[in-house]
C-alpha cells in the first residue's frame, strides 16, 4: 500500500524488531569499514532519534545530534552521517554532495518509504523476542512475523549466553522466518581509553574493583563484559537509553564512586562522547571500554549478501 522510493545506489538497512539497544551502531560501523575495504564510498542515514546534543564546531554547529552520531564521528570520521527524518532526501544529498556509492540506513527496518537492497535485523541474544509482546506491554516494535521481511539476521552478544540458549533462539527464528540466514556476533573489547585519550589494554581490568555507569539500551551487556574481563563491579548505575547527562548527574556519580573507592570508573563510548567536556574532576580514573562487532559465525554469508547488492 505504501510506495517506496528507490535510490540510484544500493541501500543496506540495519534495524531492530525490539525497542532498546541491540548493537546497531557497532554493526553499521562494521559495514562501513567493510565497504571501505571494497573501495566503496558509503554514507549513513539516521533519523537522529534523541538528538539533543549541540555541537560546538563543524557542519552540525547549528543543529543537534545524538550519541550515535558522535561515536561515528570518532570512529569513522570519513563516513558522512546525515541526520534527517526524511531519509529519501538525505540519501539523495549523500549521493549528490558526498558521492556515496552505497547508503547505510540506520534503524531502518520499519522505515518502509525507502526501498532497500539488503535488510539486516539485529537481535540481542540477551532479550531476543522482546518478552513476546508489542510495546507497551512488551518491547516488540511489530509482530515477530515481520522478521520474514529480513534478508539476514545478526544475533549479538552470543558469548553472554549459554550455547544451548543461543541454539534455542536460532531454532525459534527458523520457525518464524524460515530460511533467512542467522549470523552470530559478539561485542569484542578493543581497549580502554583514558580521559586524556591514551589507550590501555583491556587486561588492565583484571583483578580491579570498578564502578560502572551507562545510559544504553542494554546495560546488562556492559556489566557482563566488564566481569568477563576479570574485574569486580562494586557498583553499577544505569540511566535511560540516550540520557543527556547533567552536571548534577555527573557529580552524583562521582560522589557514589567515592563511597565505593574503586580502582577505576568504567563507561561506554556512547556515554563518554556525551560527557567529553563536562568539566568534572573525577576522583578516580575514568576509562571508556571501547568495543567492536566481531563475526563469530556466518562471515562469508554476510559478505556475500553485501557483495550481491553491487551486482
Amino acid at each position: 500500500m505504501l510506495k517506496a522510493t528507490r535510490l540510484p545506489v544500493p541501500v543496506i538497512s540495519v534495524g531492530n524488531i525490539t525497542l532498546g539497544g541491540t548493537g546497531k551502531t557497532p554493526f553499521i560501523e562494521y559495514l562501513a569499514r567493510y565497504l571501505d575495504e571494497k573501495g566503496k564510498k558509503s554514507a549513513i542515514l539516521s533519523r537522529g532519534y534523541a538528538a539533543a546534543i549541540r555541537q560546538k564546531s563543524g557542519d552540525t554547529a547549528r543543529s543537534a545530534c545524538n550519541d550515535e552520531y558522535l561515536v561515528f564521528q570518532e570512529n569513522i570520521p570519513h563516513v558522512p552521517n546525515l541526520l534527517n527524518k526524511d531519509r529519501v532526501a538525505a540519501g539523495l544529498k549523500a549521493i549528490r554532495d558526498f558521492q556515496a556509492e552505497c547508503v547505510l540506513l540506520d534503524d531502518g527496518f520499519q522505515h518502509l518509504r525507502l526501498a532497500r537492497d539488503l535488510d539486516i535485523v539485529i537481535i540481542d541474544a540477551l532479550n531476543p523476542f522482546g518478552y513476546d509482546y508489542l510495546t507497551p506491554r512488551g518491547m516488540l516494535r511489530e509482530p515477530l512475523d515481520a522478521l520474514k521481511r529480513a534478508d539476514l539476521i545478526a544475533l549479538t552478544h552470543v558469548d553472554q549466553c549459554s550455547q544451548g540458549a543461543v541454539e534455542r533462539i536460532i531454532d525459534r527464528l527458523r520457525k518464524i522466518a524460515g530460511h533467512i540466514p542467522v549470523v552470530k556476533t559478539v561485542h569484542s573489547p578493543v581497549c580502554l581509553e583514558t580521559q586524556e585519550g591514551s589507550r590501555l589494554p583491556v587486561r588492565e581490568l583484571e583483578g580491579k574493583g570498578v564502578f560502572a555507569f551507562c545510559a544504553i539500551g542494554n546495560p546488562l551487556s556492559l556489566k557482563r563484559s566488564i566481569e568477563n574481563l576479570g574485574a569486580k563491579v562494586l557498583g553499577f548505575r544505569t540511566f535511560p537509553d540516550h540520557h543527556p547527562y547533567s552536571l548534577d548527574d555527573l557529580k552524583r556519580l562521582d560522589e557514589e564512586s567515592r563511597r565505593l573507592m574503586p580502582d577505576a570508573i568504567i563507561t561506554t563510548q556512547k556515554d563518554k562522547v556525551k560527557i567529553k567536556n563536562d568539566g568534572v574532576a573525577w576522583n578516580f580514573p575514568l576509562w571508556t571500554l571501547k568495543m567492536e562487532i566481531r563475526i563469530l559465525e556466518g562471515c562469508g554469508v554476510l559478505e556475500s549478501k553485501i557483495d550481491a547488492v553491487f551486482n
